[in-house]
């Protein structure tokens, strides 16, 4: 599975969360090497599943050791181990975003509590401005990004990308993080899997063909692959098998000859 599903979901948790919980995840690790994911001290209550009924428990510091008192048991002690804290790395997110959309040099900042301007995307109806917004999941939030968007120049597009839920707004369109992005483990950095063009909807290029778009597609199939480790060592055997995932993608378009995707094969790899 995506680690920024993972990710998505720690940032929907609102806070820090006990590392232990997670660290049998592939995924965690994974976000730890992308920086995405930062200590955060010591998490404050835990749960008591000591008792008939489970329930959360205050962290106490007593005598030299941690724990938390449970009715039947008294003082049940906890290893400090499993209560340190680490919550997202929302600044770090924002720069990983920042260049898997390929934006231009600068123009990031955080904008709100929960808001930040990514940066700016040619596309070929216009410039996209891209903003991170962490939840779209209540009214609550939609007026929070209303309030951080006001003082924005407007522009031809415009994208939320935003971690958990995903309420329409009424001035940019709105995608999830993890639909978006993946985690590139090789290289601990984010790789976009939708393009901002096709995020906000902007028309095709009017010159170029099809030829362009087939290539951008194919590209961003590949990282995905390659990211996901089930990429094929030749360049035949993978260039029929982005082929047929292609076909299953899109299967009312067109599609490339095998030897034009093997040359598109052949220029990812850098070969």
């Amino acid at each position: 599975m995506n680690a920024v599903s993972l990710l998505c979901d720690i940032i929907g948790q609102a806070g820090k969360v006990a590392a232990r919980a997670y660290r049998d995840d592939a995924r965690f690790g994974a976000l730890l090497d992308a920086g995405l994911l930062e200590d955060d001290g010591l998490v404050q209550s835990v749960l008591c599943e000591n008792c008939d009924l489970p329930h959360d428990a205050e962290i106490k510091f007593e005598f030299g050791s941690y724990g938390h008192f449970c009715p039947d048991l008294g003082l049940v002690p906890v290893e400090r181990a499993d209560l340190v804290a680490v919550r997202p790395n929302l600044a770090a997110l924002v720069e990983h975003l920042h260049a898997a959309f390929e934006c231009p040099p600068g123009g990031i900042s955080q904008l709100g509590p929960q808001t930040w301007r990514v940066g700016l995307v040619d596309t070929p109806g216009g410039r996209a401005v891209v903003h991170f917004h962490t939840c779209l999941r209540t009214d609550d939030d939609l007026v929070s990004l209303g309030n951080a968007l006001r003082a924005e120049i407007r522009r031809d597009y415009a994208l939320v990308v935003t971690a958990a839920g995903h309420l329409p707004f009424r001035d940019a369109a709105t995608y999830p993080l993890a639909t978006m992005v993946q985690m590139d483990l090789g290289a601990a950095c984010l790789r976009k899997i939708v393009s901002v063009a096709e995020a906000v909807g902007a028309p095709p290029r009017p010159t170029g063909g099809r030829p362009s778009v087939y290539r951008e597609r194919f590209h961003e199939l590949l990282a995905e692959r390659a990211a996901q480790v089930v990429a094929e060592k030749g360049r035949n055997e993978e260039a029929k098998a982005a082929l047929l995932e292609y076909r299953r993608r899109y299967p009312h378009e067109t599609t490339p000859s095998l030897s034009t995707v093997k040359a598109y094969v052949s220029e990812f790899r850098g070969g």
